[in-house]
């Protein structure tokens, strides 16, 4: 594992971890989205910018959660027709 420091909101955070670079990304990412709450609704308060962006994130988190249960539910039915296809193929 390696160490790594990141800046949020002007505060250094250190995290031990096997994917640095994902680390430092994420921290990329969430600065900018930051950044942007700040800009677009004139936030100061860097409480209310992390609580905008932790709901965006979870909104996000939330439709990434749901589509991926429904191209698993849609995969599962092209595998079961697959599979009834094949029987079908062999059986004649």
């Amino acid at each position: 594992m390696e160490s790594v420091e990141i800046e949020i909101v002007g505060k250094k955070y250190r995290f031990r971890t096997d994917s640095p670079d994902q680390i430092k990304e994420s921290a990329a990412h969430l600065n900018s989205l930051l950044n942007d709450i700040t800009a677009k609704y004139g936030i100061i308060d860097s409480k209310d910018s992390l609580v905008l962006a932790a709901m965006d994130l979870a909104d996000k988190l939330f439709q990434i959660t749901e589509e991926s249960s429904r191209l698993r539910q849609e995969m599962d039915e092209l595998h079961s027709k697959i599979s009834s296809f094949f029987v079908d193929v062999v059986d004649n």
